[in-house]
């Protein structure tokens, strides 16, 4: 199994009939679509080069657009996550103002949706997200 190729391992989980398709268990995917969500928002828009939309924009190409730049982050958070994070659907980015964001020069996000299993079964996903001032995502 982990010597097919790539191609063979995408037809295999693509087909619904396949014994060797990848189920997954609980928490596994709600880990798989964290550990993806950390990827991409951590990347920054323009540096994949096959695919120059994935991530978001450096947020100091953000700061001009103060007292926005929360709002305008915000937004591109939940279009990135809309486009290359098929498995989250109802996805919604709320911002969370506090003290600290205001000394720490932070933005702080709330990020809630449904996790779409292959069953079609949906568990609902909260995540916190801190971007600092380097656009360094944290997610947990």
């Amino acid at each position: 199994m982990s010597g097919a190729s790539l191609f063979g391992r995408l037809e295999r989980n693509a087909d619904p009939n396949s014994s060797g398709r990848s189920v997954y268990r609980g928490e596994d995917l709600q880990a798989v679509v964290l550990d993806h969500l950390k990827r991409l928002l951590n990347t920054r828009a323009g540096s994949a080069p096959t695919v120059p939309d994935y991530g978001v924009a450096e947020l100091s190409d953000l700061l001009h657009d103060f007292p926005d730049a929360a709002a305008v982050m915000q937004r591109a958070i939940k279009t990135t996550i809309a486009k290359y994070e098929p498995r989250l659907k109802n996805v919604q980015v709320r911002t969370m103002e506090n003290e600290e964001q205001r000394e720490a020069m932070s933005f702080f996000f709330e990020i809630t949706g449904q996790v779409i299993y292959p069953n079609g079964e949906r568990h609902p996903v909260r995540f916190t997200t801190t971007v600092d001032p380097s656009s360094n995502v944290e997610i947990t």
